[in-house]
Parts: C-alpha cells; sequence; structure tokens
C-alpha cells in the first residue's frame, strides 16, 4: 500500500482483503457456467478486471485518513447528488429504468456510487459538534431518496433507510423518538402504496401470493426457488445446472446470481458463501466497536451496515422471503458499480481499523 505508513500495515485486517477475494472468486467461477447473450466466460473475466479497479479503489482508501474523508462529505455528497440528477437527464433507459450513465463502452450507476457518498455524509452530520445531527442526518436521505425513487430504484433508496437507523441509534438517538419516526413511517404507508408504480405493487402481491401470475409477474421468483431448490446438499454442477445454462432464470449474472450459485453448489456451496459474508460483516461490526472515536465508530457500523442490509436484502428476495426489489448481492452479481462500491465500503473498514491504535 503505496504511501501508507509502516506503523498502519501492521493493523491491517488482512481478513478484510482474504474474504471478499475468496467471495469474487466465487463469483467468477460461477458467472463462467452462465450464458447471458454473450459469453460467459467473457462476463466472469469482465467481473475479476472490475475486481482489480475494486481493490484498487479500496487501497485508495484505505491510505486516506478516514476523519478526512468525513471532513470532506459535504463535498462528495454535492457530486453525488449531481451524479443523481445527471442520471435523470442525460441517463440510459434499460427496462423502463433510467439508472445508468453511458460515456462510450463505461457505464456508471450513481445510485450505487452514492450510498458511499450518504454514509459519509450522516456520519458527518451525526459527529458534527455544530450541527443538528438528527435533523441533518434525516435530510440528507431525503433529497437523494427522491431522485433515486424517480428513475426509478426503490431497492437503493430502501437501502439508505437501515443505515439511517444504524447510526441514528449509535450516536445515542432516544428510542421514544426512533419510535415515533417508525410510527410515522407506518403511517404513511397506504399513501406510499399509492405513490408505487404498477410493477412495484405487483411485486408485493407476488411476495403475498407467490403463484398469482405463475407465467408473469412472479415467474423470476418461481424459477429461482426451483433453481435453489434443485441444487439439494451438493449442488448439480457447473454443466448440470440446467435452470441457469438454459436462461429458465431471468437476470442471472445480477439480482439472481445466488439462486444461480444454489442450483450449482447445493446447500453446502451456500453455506460457505453465507460463512464468508457471515465473517466479513463480524469483522466489520468488531472494527465500529473497538473503534476510539466516534467518527470511527459510527463510519465502521454505516459501511457494514450498508453490505450487511444488501446482503439480507438480495438472498432474502431470491429466495422468496422478500419483495423482489432489485438490490445486488455485493461481491456476487456482475456489476462494476455495484464491486467498486463494496471495495470502497471495505477500504473505509480498513481505514477506520489501521487507525484506531493511533
Amino acid at each position: 500500500m503505496v504511501g501508507i505508513d509502516r506503523r498502519l500495515l501492521q493493523n491491517v485486517d488482512w481478513m478484510l482483503l482474504v474474504t471478499p477475494t475468496c467471495v469474487v472468486l466465487l463469483s467468477a467461477l460461477t458467472l463462467s457456467s452462465v450464458s447471458v447473450g454473450r459469453a460467459g466466460g467473457g462476463v466472469a473475466l469482465r467481473q475479476l478486471a472490475w475486481f482489480g479497479i475494486g481493490l484498487l479503489g479500496l487501497l485508495v482508501v484505505a491510505s486516506l485518513d478516514y476523519r478526512r474523508l468525513v471532513r470532506a462529505a459535504p463535498v462528495i455528497y454535492a457530486l453525488g447528488l449531481a451524479g443523481l440528477a445527471a442520471v435523470l437527464v442525460l441517463g440510459r433507459t434499460v427496462s423502463g429504468a433510467r439508472r445508468w450513465i453511458v460515456l462510450g463502452s463505461f457505464s456508471a450507476q450513481p445510485a450505487e456510487i452514492f450510498k458511499i457518498c450518504f454514509v459519509l455524509t450522516a456520519v458527518w452530520f451525526l459527529a458534527s459538534p455544530w450541527a443538528q445531527p438528527v435533523t441533518g442526518a434525516v435530510l440528507a436521505v431525503a433529497l437523494p431518496f427522491v431522485l433515486i425513487i424517480k428513475q426509478p430504484d426503490l431497492g437503493t433508496a430502501l437501502l439508505l433507510c437501515p443505515v439511517l437507523i444504524a447510526l441514528l441509534v449509535a450516536a445515542g438517538m432516544r428510542l421514544r423518538l426512533l419510535g415515533g419516526l417508525g410510527l410515522a413511517g407506518v403511517s404513511a404507508l397506504p399513501l406510499v402504496w399509492f405513490a408505487l408504480k404498477d410493477y412495484q405493487r405487483e411485486r408485493i402481491l407476488v411476495f403475498l401470493d407467490p403463484f398469482r401470475d405463475p407465467q408473469g409477474s412472479a415467474y423470476n421468483v418461481i424459477q429461482a426457488k426451483i433453481a435453489i431448490g434443485s441444487g439439494q446438499l451438493l449442488g448439480k454442477g457447473m454443466a448440470g445446472a440446467t435452470q441457469s445454462r438454459l436462461a429458465f432464470l431471468p437476470e442471472r449474472h445480477t439480482d439472481f446470481v445466488f439462486a444461480v450459485f444454489a442450483e450449482t453448489w447445493g446447500f453446502v456451496g451456500c453455506l460457505v458463501l453465507l460463512t464468508c459474508y457471515a465473517v466479513l460483516l463480524l469483522r466489520g461490526f468488531d472494527i465500529a466497536a473497538s473503534a476510539r472515536e466516534p467518527v470511527g465508530r459510527l463510519l465502521a457500523l454505516g459501511a457494514t451496515v450498508l453490505l450487511a442490509a444488501q446482503i439480507l436484502v438480495n438472498v432474502g428476495m431470491v429466495s422468496g422471503l422478500m419483495p423482489v426489489v432489485g438490490v445486488p448481492l455485493p461481491l456476487m452479481s456482475y456489476g462494476g458499480s455495484s464491486m467498486l462500491v463494496s471495495f470502497l465500503a471495505l477500504g473505509l473498514l480498513l481505514s477506520v481499523r489501521m487507525r484506531q491504535f493511533q
């Protein structure tokens, strides 16, 4: 790690490097067996290329003092909002959603990258002695929430909420006030229902009745369950995963990659993958708990909850335990923006870990 004090290198948490590398290798192996229009091997190679870019981003963030990053949060937040606004004007529309900005052969998803901007900004508000922490943190999520919803990208917008709640609780917010905010949110659900688009309402109805439209809106979830169940104990192998290879399972290289993995490697493979995620999250929570100052503690907690929420939501929606909201599985789903954001979050954890003994 160029530019890092040798004493800091002694405090590197190598599990934060080894574990995600193992998950990415499992992702590439799984993607190589899936044909998605272009050759599956090409998708796997691009995934590994993004792994290299993500690893570079991790090293850059880890080499910076996390306190400087938090102090620069207002500027980073403004750039993130500019990206969200730009995608509504310049973004490319795919399947009715405008979420990507395309520059030649390169495309980026600003809503994914904004997750890191939001974590830094929320921590900045909560750690600033002169600011109104609760009001500022809530306002920090309001405007981007609206911009992301307009894309529309309900899954990414909702992911900001558990991160905000975890940070508010860790910052000492009174549970009575938090309960009041929760009741206000529940009371607003009828209004939210009418604000949803038709396909979003249909996803919720499919969650409540999985077989209401087997050949339409429920098709993805049904095929994912079939794929997961057919994997049984040891999986069907790369050549025998018919649900995936024969394209019965839509979005199998992105949002539903966990179903592909389950069919290929079975219960044992899923246990290995989920164990890797558990180790990663436990290391993150441990770094947050052992941080000596509020800024480091909040930043590590926010980065860890961000990863945890995505993992829980993706596995939950693929297995039918939650409505489908289009959230990628960190380090597994194909996508450069998602891969980069995951490694930037790990870079924040490393930055806190390496400097918590100073």
